[in-house]
């Protein structure tokens, strides 16, 4: 999965080390083009001070030395200079014995080179051609900068260390306003999920960056649309169910008066008007189990479950069906959509009041890999070589019960959407019918 963290943090941390080295190249090249121009002009001036001792006598350079720093005396001080004609040659006091190459150049020649001196130096070398009255001149002034380089490489060390520093400051600081700037989406994420287990019924746009608000407004405008539609489609099932009574029943009244002398095709009409009879009520009793509907609520047994009970009790009054269950065994939300839960609960529950005598028993139970719901009858029970015909579409083992063999089948493609399984047993614990339901721990959830 692509992450947009990860791809900003690589493009800007790509873009930021790239612009730093490409600031430390120009940095480093621009320090030592400094350095080098620095000691040019100085060697430069150096020569122009020698030159300037030089006079003329009699066809012969004379070199006042007076005028000659300390530095050119003492031996292998770092300071040299060679001045030199076709037939003169002066040394500096401080090249000892040693022999440095001096090049003769024409006049207005200029020539810059670094070479190694006496005593391990690293000397930079400055040789121009002068003309002294008739006199060619080539002066020749070196200078060691063996430390002065030393210098510069510890300094050019620290700036890269710092320029290290930094970038890794700048580093830490992208991924600190990436987090920031992305934590209203982490914040959207867990409000969706709250959203799933029906803790929210909208998402706040509070405190949501305008970037981030279109998005949380349409998601809240698809969520009340879908709520709508859902809630209309269940009422009209509902009102569809109501407005069908009456036709049947004066549909069969009409069939039992007109046909009596045609009873194999009044008792034909019959059974299927009895079939959409009881197809509606079925429909209608689904629409007034499932009440409210919130698109990703899950189911809240200690509120749904008490309302579903409740409603089942109004309608089998008759019966005196005691419903059995323990509340403080259930958790506060099984990991299952509200609707689909009660459209489950509600076919068993139904179904089994439907049989029984006197007693429906609901239990629950959970691991750490499925949780089981299990719900017992006192009925007559089911014997086993029927049992694989319980979730046919249509299948129905009794006539003499309401019903239109549509309630196990949509309980059975319920459980297959949960990636679970259900088991039949004929004669259970109460000694009726008993069903027993393993789904996953953890549902469909937000990923």
């Amino acid at each position: 999965m692509k992450s947009i963290s990860r791809t900003l943090g690589l493009g800007l941390a790509s873009s930021i080390c790239f612009l730093s080295f490409i600031i430390g190249v120009i940095t480093y090249a621009a320090m030592g083009e400094s350095f080098k121009s620095f000691f040019s002009n100085k060697l430069d001036d150096d020569a122009k001070t020698i030159l300037s001792l030089l006079s003329t006598n009699n066809q012969q350079l004379v070199l006042d030395k007076q005028g000659i720093s300390q530095l050119h005396s003492r031996i292998f001080s770092g300071h040299y200079y060679i001045i030199q004609t076709t037939k003169q040659k002066f040394r500096s006091r401080s090249l000892w014995d040693y022999e440095l190459t001096s090049p003769t150049l024409a006049v207005g020649e200029k020539l810059i080179d670094e070479l190694p001196g006496p005593d391990q130096q690293q000397l930079m070398i400055l040789s121009q051609g002068f003309r002294i009255g008739d006199i060619p001149v080539t002066v020749t002034i070196a200078e060691d900068v063996g430390g002065l380089y030393a210098s510069f490489r510890t300094m050019t060390g620290g700036l890269l260390w710092g320029l290290f520093f930094a970038l890794l400051l700048l580093l830490i600081i992208q991924q600190w306003l990436l987090h920031r700037g992305l934590k209203p989406l982490t914040k959207l994420k867990k409000s969706l999920h709250a959203l799933q287990t029906g803790e929210l019924k909208v998402i706040t746009t509070k405190k949501m960056p305008k970037e981030i608000q279109p998005l949380v407004a349409a998601l809240n405008q698809l969520l009340e649309n879908t709520a709508k539609l859902l809630k209309r489609s269940r009422n009209a099932v509902g009102d569809l169910s109501h407005a069908l009574k009456t036709p049947i029943a004066l549909m069969q009244h009409t069939i039992i008066s007109e046909l009596r002398e045609q009873p194999e095709i009044s008792k034909k009409l019959l059974r299927q008007l009895t079939s959409i009879r009881q197809y509606s009520e079925q429909k209608l009793t689904s629409a007034r189990l499932a009440g409210d509907i919130l698109p990703g609520a899950q189911f809240e047994p200690h509120k749904d479950l008490v309302d579903l009970i409740q409603t089942l009790h109004t309608i089998y009054q008759t019966k005196s069906v005691a419903i059995n269950w323990q509340p403080h065994l259930w958790p506060e939300r099984i990991a299952m959509n509200r609707e689909d839960a009660l459209e489950l609960m509600g076919n068993l529950l139904d179904n089994a009041c439907k049989w029984a005598n006197q007693q429906v028993e609901l239990s629950y139970s959970q691991t750490s890999t499925h949780q089981q719901l299990t719900i017992a009858d006192d009925g007559p029970g089911v014997a086993q070589a029927h049992q694989k015909q319980l979730t046919q579409r249509g299948k129905r083992l009794d006539e003499q019960v309401d019903g239109h063999g549509l309630g196990l089948n949509i309980v059975a493609n319920i459980i297959q959407h949960y990636q679970g399984n259900i088991e039949f047993i004929g004669k259970g614990s109460l000694g009726g019918f008993e069903i027993i339901i393993q789904l996953p721990t953890t549902s469909i959830q937000l990923k």
